[in-house]
């Protein structure tokens, strides 16, 4: 898929190798907390006589429910990397592994997220991800045969039925999987089960047990570094670690009988390697990426600024933004595809949303620019407090984006002003800049005699720093490289969005019925055209 005190239990949210541009996951903020707890004579009797949902794990039955109902929320958050040759892969090495895990009732299921930074997660019922960002990083098959064993060693012995979660109230601004999250923690017993178990099942399997032990060393040198976006949840924090925790698995590792058995990537020209080439490092800008402030989606062509400083996330189900005093969100949705603009922002406001019913206090016809939009103002109230809306619902290229800027009403005159030039913002992208962009894709590079990283990062426009490489590789960067050694670098290349059909501008302005009509609003001067892609 988020404040500086997330829950470090979240499991992935999405984004960018070597550059910090997304934060999700906020918490509770204490203003947002103390106005719900102080609001009326009789909370102190309310609070006490809250029940929170629970999640109550008895059976393998009830595991595999959960886990069905938790995959949708992942998937629509998440995303999933469309590589149809790379899923098969890590199924296939899955399979291998199951041969030998305890039986259980469930529909397994092995899964690539689109999430930067590395982690591997399992839901109850095997419902089992791996992030690119740690297909990345691993380095042999007999790894990743150890990291999807632990992970089945998870579902298989049910650890998250050892956990009775209580769901707490979340400060309106959170964003992120709380509820994924919580049933996808475990504690650090778990761990050591879950690595001794993933360890046996890998040597039963034909794989080093080794593997889990050298990935952890290598994730633990990792985490040193931004990959992705600092604050997001990864792999260890999924999975509390300790010191001595790849050393008990090395140790593990020598007291395992195990007999080679061919990998499955055995027939390619580099083994893993080859499964990997190509991957994404960093943001996929198909999803849309931030450049600072600025959101760019190359693919639906239009772009949005977000306000200065604020946290952002990029996720399949909405953009965010959370100011720096968790007292306000900024957020772009996609509300549907329709030629009357009106009937969206009806249908919207005759539903609850987040479990938010909007009340309008002032609606109204504007123009972003050419595009035709409406804009209303009110108030949201659910479960938690009553919040300041502001809303901005335009229609660009079929589709009607709503773009809300949502603050607690003690704070709401802050940020008016700061809600209206958001909207203005939004305008569509021309196919000059849809094509300025670029994505950084990991490559493989052969060493020259005794050279180090540095000089190879020179010779090949390596886009990944230095010592990042280097945990990549599992190598020091001045270390002396052997001739043909095959390295893992990152190359940025041109992004080309999907080819757009024409759209002439009378279609875009007439199709809602609104030419001509409400008030214009015009987009901020600078020259969507002389936007570059990050490097």
């Amino acid at each position: 898929a988020p404040a500086e005190a997330a829950d470090p239990n979240a499991p992935p949210e999405s984004n960018s190798a070597g550059k910090d541009t997304s934060t999700p996951q906020t918490e509770a903020g204490a203003e947002a907390g103390a106005e719900t707890e102080t609001e009326g004579e009789n909370a102190p009797d309310k609070k006490k006589n809250e029940r929170p949902e629970r999640i109550v794990l008895e059976t393998v039955y009830d595991d595999r429910r959960v886990g069905n109902d938790q995959t949708s929320q992942v998937e629509a958050e998440l995303g999933l990397v469309d590589d149809p040759k790379l899923e098969a892969y890590v199924k296939t090495v899955a399979i291998r592994l199951l041969r030998y895990a305890p039986t259980r009732p469930f529909d397994w299921e092995f899964k690539i997220v689109d999430q930067t930074v590395p982690n591997a997660f399992a839901l109850p019922g095997g419902k089992i991800y791996v992030s690119r960002g740690l297909l990345a990083l691993v380095e042999t098959e007999d790894e990743l045969a150890g990291v999807l064993g632990h992970e089945i060693t998870h579902s298989a012995e049910r650890h998250a039925a050892a956990r009775v979660e209580q769901i707490r109230r979340l400060n309106p601004f959170s964003i992120g999987l709380l509820k994924a999250a919580k049933i996808a923690a475990y504690g650090r017993a778990q761990e050591r089960d879950a690595d001794r178990g993933g360890q046996i099942l890998a040597a039963k399997a034909g794989y080093d047990p080794i593997g889990i032990a050298t990935f952890l060393r290598k994730l633990d040198a990792a985490q040193r570094y931004e990959i992705g976006g600092a604050r997001i949840p990864h792999f260890l924090a999924t999975h509390p670690t300790s010191p001595e925790r790849s050393a008990l698995a090395s140790d593990r590792s020598t007291g395992l009988s195990w007999d080679r058995v061919p990998a499955v990537s055995a027939e390619q020209p580099y083994g893993y390697y080859s499964m990997i080439d190509g991957l994404i490092l960093g943001d996929d800008p198909a999803g849309g990426i931030f450049l600072e402030d600025r959101f760019i989606h190359p693919e639906l062509r239009f772009t949005l600024r977000f306000p200065a400083g604020w946290k952002t996330l990029n996720s399949t189900q909405a953009v965010r933004a959370v100011s720096p005093e968790g007292n306000a969100q900024a957020s772009l949705t996609v509300e549907g595809r329709s030629d009357d603009l009106d009937k969206i922002v009806d249908d919207f406001l005759e539903r609850e949303v987040d479990g938010m019913k909007v009340r309008v206090r002032e609606r109204r016809k504007i123009r972003l620019g050419k595009l035709p939009a409406v804009r209303i103002e009110g108030t949201a109230s659910g479960s938690g407090p009553t919040l300041t809306v502001q809303m901005t619902f335009v229609t660009h290229e079929d589709l009607v984006y709503r773009l809300s800027v949502l603050s607690l009403p003690r704070a709401a005159g802050g940020y008016r002003g700061r809600a209206r030039a958001f909207a203005k913002s939004f305008r569509p992208l021309d196919e000059a800049a849809s094509h300025s962009l670029e994505v950084t894709r990991l490559r493989l590079a052969r060493a020259l005699s005794n050279e180090t990283l540095d000089g190879l990062s020179a010779r090949t426009k390596n886009e990944l720093e230095i010592a990042f490489t280097g945990v990549m590789n599992a190598t020091y960067p001045t270390t002396k490289l052997r001739k043909g050694q095959l390295i893992k670098i990152g190359l940025a290349e041109p992004y080309l969005p999907k080819p757009r059909e024409e759209k002439t501008e009378e279609k875009s302005s007439d199709k809602n019925g609104t030419k001509g009509t409400g008030q214009t609003e015009e987009p901020p001067k600078d020259d969507a055209s002389s936007l570059t892609g990050p490097r």
